[in-house]
């Protein structure tokens, strides 16, 4: 019966463990710490909502040491008790400031937080964040905090900006490609721009330089603005939380999906995306917000970022352009257009309900599962549409003004 007692906290939490996730940034290290509420709990008595105490406790309990012996400043930035599945969770963030001379990313980082008062706990220690190795949002654990072992040497290696520069493409390109609301706003905003709208209703087909021109203002407002907003964000700290945010970008994936069924800003579209971009730029900047602790270093990482998410939006340009050049003179496009808007407009509207009422729904999850393949099965049929006109089969011109 004692065991039993003792054992409910701990039971409280899937993962009664703590963790620690650093973040190696030009400059600084940062950690995110997640402590179970329950073993802090059991651990001091206290109660995890005196956030007072909490600052204080937190870093009293970390340090960092250089290769000479001298300490790296410690700051706790964030703070905040977070309902969890298995029970609350403090959520923390420190940063670690090297001192002058001393090696950013060579160093003996220290914890005893909940371990010095219970010794069966442990603290996971995982790199979550290092662009100059390659470590984007994936983890590389790094070993843990135990009674026993309070204390982990941690060498990261040399790294430069153009190793920098390079980790931060990557990143900007998988957070692009992972980003289904952001590649449906594309999306959608391309499936009538091969089209002229006519009478309230897209018609007759552009001249396909026409068509490349429109194509090439829709990408490029959309660069601008979300360019913008990123590096306000990242640079000058401009931001909105994070809630409206998504909720936003879900507003514009629909309201593009609905002007692709039906002309609502026809002409326009170069403006709407720059608009648009500006806020999904908002959403590209909590990724590598705050980057690194120097101007140069916050910069490269922009530059690279942006470029990954600029390569892979040309190469969906380009993969699907066959499909929305051909296939708008084919009596297919039609039916494809409204089929691929409204599934876009249904995703949207799911996306936009969960994000507005903060509560998770089946139907977005079962958007995110079906839109990888879908994109690969666009993006094959453009390909096989490159290859069949390469070999001059016919097409029939379909759309024309009065149709929808």
């Amino acid at each position: 019966m004692l065991f039993a007692l003792l054992a409910h906290p701990a039971l409280a939490h899937l993962t009664p463990n703590s963790e620690i996730r650093l973040r190696f940034e030009p400059g600084v290290m940062r950690a995110d710490v997640l402590i179970p509420e329950a073993e802090y709990r059991f651990a001091t008595g206290r109660p995890a909502n005196d956030l007072a105490n909490l600052r204080g406790y937190i870093p009293a309990h970390t340090t960092a040491t250089a290769p000479d012996g001298r300490r790296w400043a410690v700051a706790l930035s964030e703070l905040r008790v977070e309902s969890a599945p298995g029970g609350p969770d403090i959520i923390a963030t420190l940063t670690y400031t090297p001192p002058a001379g001393a090696p950013d990313r060579r160093l003996t980082l220290g914890w005893d937080a909940v371990i010095r008062e219970a010794d069966s706990h442990f603290a996971l220690v995982s790199v979550s964040g290092d662009l100059a190795k390659g470590v984007g949002e994936g983890n590389d654990l790094l070993g843990s905090f135990t009674a026993g072992q309070r204390t982990l040497a941690i060498d990261r290696g040399a790294a430069s900006h153009g190793a920098l520069l390079l980790g931060a493409f990557r990143l900007g390109a998988r957070h692009i490609l992972e980003g289904h609301d952001h590649l449906l706003f594309l999306l959608a905003l391309l499936l009538p721009a091969p089209l002229i709208a006519a009478g309230g209703r897209w018609g007759a087909v552009r001249p396909m330089r026409d068509t490349l021109r429109a194509l090439a203002w829709i990408v490029t407002a959309f660069t601008i603005g979300h360019s913008t907003t990123l590096i306000l964000a990242a640079l000058f700290g401009a931001r909105l939380p994070t809630a409206p945010v998504e909720a936003g970008i879900a507003l514009s994936v629909l309201v593009s999906a609905i002007h692709a069924m039906h002309p609502l800003f026809p002409g326009r579209e170069r403006f709407v995306a720059f608009g648009f971009g500006l806020v999904h730029g908002l959403a590209f900047a909590t990724v590598i917000s705050g980057f690194g602790a120097t101007v140069l270093a916050r910069g490269t990482a922009i530059l690279g970022f942006n470029l990954g998410i600029e390569a892979v939006q040309l190469a969906l340009v380009l993969l699907l352009l066959p499909a929305l050049v051909v296939g708008s003179r084919t009596r297919y496009y039609r039916p494809a257009r409204l089929a691929l808007a409204g599934f876009t407009a249904l995703a949207a509207l799911a996306w936009l309900i969960e994000r507005v009422s903060a509560t998770p729904n089946a139907v977005a999850a079962a958007f995110a599962k079906v839109l990888p393949p879908l994109g690969v099965a666009l993006v094959a049929l453009s390909l096989a549409i490159a290859i069949l006109t390469r070999f001059r089969l016919p097409v029939k011109p379909i759309e024309r003004s009065g149709e929808a």
